[in-house]
């Protein structure tokens, strides 16, 4: 696999893994289903929390990357983090 598919997979994983928590904490917090209707992109006030809380499983995630030594993977955490950011600072 070449360095980029590592970064793409890193990324993808990452924001997979912030959206599932996040929705997981979007319930927890409204007690509403966060995929009925797509409401919580609607809710932007709440699931920007959510969505910032949901992003601290990367951290583990990171350093799993490091562990096994796929360091264009944990660059890719990185990235996701700037992404989830950047989500939270606009929305």
């Amino acid at each position: 696999m070449n360095k980029f598919l590592k970064f793409l997979l890193g990324t993808f994983v990452a924001l997979l893994l912030s959206f599932v928590f996040g929705c997981i904490l979007f319930r927890l917090f409204t007690g509403m289903n966060p995929l009925q209707e797509m409401v919580i992109f609607s809710m932007s006030s709440v699931a920007s929390k959510a969505f910032s809380l949901g992003s601290i499983p990367n951290i583990a995630l990171f350093y799993f990357f490091l562990n096994r030594e796929n360091y264009f993977s944990a660059r890719g955490v990185i990235f996701s983090f700037i992404i989830i950011g950047f989500y939270i600072i606009l929305g």
